[in-house]
């Protein structure tokens, strides 16, 4: 009996136990330049309604240029990632020149921007960023931090 019953707790086990997300890198991207020293997000409706979201938006567009030597010859998948204050109702969208991908993400989300083989120095790209926010949820001015998180091996 016992050699059928640790088999089977042990294939239990593993189909109960979370998929391991890969180990991330933060990549180096402090030579990109965001074109606005700030985003003005304004109001997206001048009526706004007494009940739901009261809608905020502005765009920046952002120069990006990752520092991806460390990673020269391998297979890699790269995330942009966002930090926005807790409970902030931020949603993003980005459009690329097609070097990186285009996409979107909430607060607190990360989302693919490349999948592949790094052959140079330095990934870079144009993204023309689209923010909206839960004016509700704001208070006063908030700091949005974006960054990049790369996982090596995929395929």
């Amino acid at each position: 009996m016992n050699r059928v019953l640790l088999p089977l707790l042990t294939v239990l086990m593993l189909a109960a136990a979370p998929a391991a997300r890969a180990q991330s890198y933060a990549v180096d991207d402090s030579a990109s330049q965001v074109l606005a020293s700030s985003v003005g997000l304004r109001w997206d409706s001048s009526m706004p309604a007494s009940r739901g979201p009261q809608t905020m938006s502005g765009s920046v567009t952002v120069n990006v240029r990752l520092d991806v030597r460390r990673w020269k010859g391998r297979q890699v998948r790269i995330y942009q990632v966002l930090q926005a204050p807790p409970g902030a109702g931020v949603l993003v969208s980005w459009t690329s020149q097609g070097r990186l991908m285009p996409g979107r993400m909430r607060d607190g989300e990360r989302a693919l921007v490349y999948v592949g083989r790094i052959d140079l120095d330095e990934l870079q790209d144009i993204f023309h960023i689209n923010i909206t926010a839960d004016g509700n949820r704001l208070e006063g001015r908030e700091a949005l931090r974006f960054g990049f998180e790369l996982e090596e091996g995929m395929q």
